[in-house]
């Protein structure tokens, strides 16, 4: 019994798409569309860049907010890649064609550009998990 439990988590586990995302995320998705989203960050080059992003945001791991992350690189990310964006509430694309328009390293959201700071950061996701999106 043990052993088909395992087999099933495993199977859920895996995804079919060019990297295996995190267990708990929902498979890679290649875009077809540039991507809007409420909350958006783009990986313009390798190896990301994300300075205290992901930390800020696993404060508000308990609103509904979602990151959404955008690979614009030639390749797919790779799993380990792909893993440096861990949690529910991060979502991940791949863009070949670059058709997202890059946030320069900077957090996108509804209200602009924010840079990847601490102070910034917090206000923009306090005001993102206040606001209805």
């Amino acid at each position: 019994m043990r052993r088909l439990a395992l087999f099933v988590l495993l199977l859920s586990a895996c995804s079919s798409g060019p990297g295996l995302t995190p267990v708990e995320q929902e498979s890679l998705s290649s875009l077809a569309a540039p991507l809007s989203a409420p909350l958006l960050f783009t990986v313009d080059s390798l190896p990301p860049s994300t300075g205290p992003l992901l930390p800020i945001l696993a404060e508000y791991r308990r609103t509904p907010l979602r990151l959404h992350i955008v690979w614009r690189t030639p390749q797919p990310p790779s799993t380990q890649q792909l893993a440096l964006f861990p949690g529910k509430s991060i979502r991940q694309y791949w863009d070949p064609s670059r058709l997202t328009p890059s946030s320069q390293n900077q957090l996108r959201t509804p209200s602009g550009l924010v840079p990847l700071e601490n102070l910034p950061l917090r206000l923009a996701l306090a005001r993102a998990a206040a606001l209805p999106q």
